[in-house]
């Protein structure tokens, strides 16, 4: 006895409704808890200023929102659609905040930056914001809307052609389904949840050609194959590595549907329909690749040759496999037809076309739909989320956790699927169904063994697999009784949403993820260089994941990211990690325009590059270059400019080393600096031992200016009066003539501690006379504080307006404050 009663079909169509409800509860949470971690500290409050002729809304191209997970990928995305929206253009083949000066090229495909823009565009038009700010709202909207779309009209299609009890198990699996649910978080935006959705779509319109019923049924079966070509077609162009591996396992499903048809005996005419109209589906999607390449590269890059995007050879491919299918009689092998030389010559190219895809990617050495993006190891971009090489690596790492377990389970609906797909009371075109359902979920488990985001890939083909045996109960031929679809879906469902609910909202008692935290201390450094930089785009050379987010946040241009289409920009930086000389460093970054040096105590690249990246014989290799550098071995080209982390929490004994890249300074200028930079950091014991150097140039005025910081800093005073009646005798003189400006602004200081106010007063009057925008930014944070300072104690002022508010902006808003 089926334990699941009868329902009315409208009763059914209330689990849908629920599941909508439920989404829109978890998305709007989790967007609340994005809004909450974006506005924390770990920003310049300069940044939040709206600028509409800025590409991202804000002053200096910066941007504001806390990407969870620190998905680089959604940062290009939202980049790349600010780009789209400032420039008038409708596709984006070319950025330059990546491998700079030169830029790189871009080839991931338009669709899903179609999506995010329209849904900025739309937020533009109701709101009034610019367009740029507009992209990073839709950042938090673009996704979840898609997310709550499809529930909708799956669902409905579903109900429509398979019946109102596989739409609600539908309805339950899309938003329950752990990791496929997670593909679509707010403020994450990523092409994966549009490549998970043409991939469950371009399967379930298949299906529906296969129980098509009726009079007209052949010529209803070719509109639904057809339609589901132009589906699988435009799932290629949103993600050829997604939607290849789903369209090879539709093949090994029909394969597999018609060797077990084979076994189930004669085919009875009036029983079992004729072959499907593999052909439509081919033609269908053929046609649609050729269209969507036109699309993507017409006029200027129709001579691309990239497999790993929609290019006209998976079309061809296709025509011939769909050909092949065509050609395999229904039937028991015994029922074949003798073949004629036509049909013979037709095979043959048949297999040639299919053929050439293979043959292509291997001459070229092009992984084609084989190549891994970004997000390969990472099962979900929800807080804290799994991250591993493979599943067996994630299992050997963690043994079984519960998130194991929810991504596990769906596997029960392939399992109950297999069992219904070998019964014998299951009828033709039913197996038919399953089997075409199946082969996507085995090609699928086979990938998701070695990538944990193929698993998103592996749940829409469960659903589709689901939906096929699901409506079988609605059909004349009974596969399975209702119950046990219900308890699978209930299953995997229940453990899904475990995984899947929203953590807790920022606030007293919460703590913030590890990338959290990294990421607001990053926002805030790229903020900070953007302020010191004065203008956008300048070139920072750093860790490729610091890059990403430097070049994000602070709207400035990097070399080096792990972006794919990013080679030459990677390369170059381990060049300047690898090479062995001072001068090989400064001719590549002087050749790349770098202006800053970020070198993170965080992130490991430094450290690992070598074994990571480099050929085995160099894998014991270190960086020469971050190893001078934090050993202070400086080269007169570099600065160093004094920074601190806003925040402590999760980053306590963190620090980040920032330098300049400047014109040659002379030796006791540099040390001089660096003096007092180690003062201003609280970092006496280098600033001692640096002061001592520069006891070589007893008779330079700024030499003795570093020495007395120093002195200050450690509270000499006997050593400061020294010091100071010797810095007197040398400016009776008069040698403080060629004196840098910044330094004349700490000899200012230097004056004031030793009570010499009338000579402090014509000091800091020469600096604010030669004062101009680019020596104000060459300060650093403390020398810049306490030039106002005198100034305000000496009576003096600033008298441009637009200088004494860069001032002011330039300090940090406690210091700010203090003035």
């Amino acid at each position: 006895m089926n334990p699941i009663p009868r329902m009315h079909p409208r009763a059914w169509m209330v689990i849908p409704i629920c599941a909508l409800a439920l989404l829109v509860w978890t998305d709007l949470t989790r967007a609340h808890r994005v809004g909450s971690v974006s506005s924390l500290a770990g920003r310049l409050p300069t940044a939040a200023v709206a600028d509409a002729n800025s590409p991202t809304g804000y002053v200096r191209g910066q941007r504001e929102v806390i990407v969870p997970e620190r998905s680089e990928s959604s940062f290009d995305w939202i980049a790349q659609t600010q780009q789209m929206l400032a420039r008038n253009e409708w596709r984006v083949h070319w950025v330059d905040y990546d491998n700079a000066p030169f830029g790189r090229e871009v080839s991931a495909p338009s669709p899903y930056r179609w999506w995010l823009g329209a849904v900025a565009w739309l937020d533009h038009l109701l709101s009034g914001r610019p367009a740029g700010l507009s992209a990073e709202r839709a950042a938090l909207l673009a996704d979840p809307l898609l997310h709550a779309l499809a529930l909708v009209g799956t669902a409905l299609f579903v109900a429509w052609r398979f019946g109102v009890f596989a739409a609600s198990l539908t309805a339950v699996g899309l938003v329950s389904m752990f990791p496929f649910a997670a593909a679509f978080l707010p403020g994450a935006p990523d092409a994966r949840g549009l490549a998970s959705l043409c991939a469950l779509g371009s399967t379930l319109v298949l299906l529906a050609g296969l129980n098509v019923s009726g009079a007209a049924r052949a010529q209803s079966a070719r509109r639904w194959f057809a339609l589901a070509g132009m589906a699988g077609g435009l799932g290629l162009w949103v993600s050829v590595p997604a939607q290849a591996p789903i369209l090879a396992g539709v093949l090994l499903g029909a394969l597999l549907g018609t060797w077990r048809g084979r076994l189930s005996g004669p085919v009875d005419p009036a029983a079992n329909p004729p072959s499907p109209p593999w052909r439509a589906w081919g033609i269908g999607g053929a046609v649609t690749v050729l269209a969507a390449f036109l699309a993507e590269n017409f006029p200027a890059r129709l001579g691309v040759w990239r497999l790993d995007a929609v290019h006209p050879l998976y079309g061809i491919a296709w025509l011939g496999a769909a050909e092949l299918l065509a050609r395999i009689p229904a039937g028991p092998l015994r029922e074949r037809r003798q073949m004629a030389w036509r049909d013979f010559l037709i095979v043959g190219l048949a297999i040639v076309a299919v053929a050439a895809l293979p043959v292509d990617m291997w001459r070229t050495g092009d992984a084609g739909f084989l190549a891994r993006d970004l997000l390969w190891a990472r099962l979900t971009s929800l807080p804290d989320g799994q991250t591993a090489g493979s599943l067996g690596a994630w299992l050997h790492r963690d043994g079984l956790p519960p998130a194991v377990g929810a991504t596990l389970l769906p596997l029960l609906a392939a399992a109950l699927a297999l069992w219904c797909l070998a019964r014998r009371t299951t009828g033709r075109s039913q197996r038919l169904s399953l089997a075409v359902a199946m082969g996507p979920v085995l090609i699928a488990f086979a990938i998701a063994l070695q990538q944990l985001s193929w698993w998103t890939f592996l749940d829409s083909a469960v659903l589709a697999l689901v939906v096929a045996a699901a409506a079988a109960p609605m059909a004349k031929e009974s596969v399975s009784p209702r119950w046990p679809w219900v308890l699978v879906v209930m299953a995997f469902g229940v453990t899904g949403l475990v995984q899947l609910w929203p953590a807790r909202l920022v606030g007293a008692g919460n703590t913030l993820t590890t990338f959290e935290s990294e990421e607001l201390i990053e926002r805030h450094l790229a903020h900070w260089l953007a302020t010191q930089a004065g203008e956008p785009g300048a070139v920072v050379f750093a860790p490729p994941h610091l890059t990403a987010t430097l070049c994000f946040y602070g709207g400035l241009r990097g070399i080096g990211t792990f972006a794919v289409d990013n080679r030459a920009g990677f390369g170059t930086t381990l060049a300047i990690a690898g090479v062995t000389t001072m001068e090989e460093v400064q001719a590549l970054l002087r050749g790349r325009g770098v202006r800053y040096v970020v070198i993170p105590s965080w992130d490991p690249f430094f450290d690992e590059f070598a074994q990571l990246y480099l050929a085995r014989k160099f894998s014991n290799r270190t960086s020469f270059f971050a190893r001078e550098l934090r050993a202070w071995n400086l080269p007169t080209w570099l600065r160093p400019i004094p920074y601190q982390l806003p925040v402590s929490g999760g980053f306590a004994g963190q620090s980040v080393l920032v330098f300049a890249v400047v014109d040659e300074q002379s030796p006791v200028v540099a040390l001089s600096r660096l003096a007092e930079y180690f003062v201003e950091v609280g970092d006496l014991e280098h600033a001692v031992a640096a002061g001592e150097s520069l006891r070589r140039f007893p008779g330079d005025v700024g030499a003795l200016v570093a020495r007395a910081q120093v002195q200050v800093a450690r509270d000499d005073r006997a050593g400061l009066a020294q010091t100071a009646e010797v810095l007197q005798s040398r400016l009776s003189t008069g040698a403080d003539r060629y004196l840098p400006w910044d330094r004349r602004v700490s000899l200012a200081m230097v004056l004031v501690r030793t009570n010499r106010v009338d000579d402090a007063r014509e000091q800091v009057r020469r600096c604010l006379a030669d004062l101009t925008e680019a020596k104000l930014r060459s300060l650093t944070t403390g020398s810049l504080y306490g030039l106002q300072v005198l100034a305000k104690a000496l009576r003096l002022e600033i008298a441009d307006p637009r200088l004494r508010a860069l001032a002011a902006e330039l300090l940090p808003a406690d210091l700010r404050e203090n003035l």
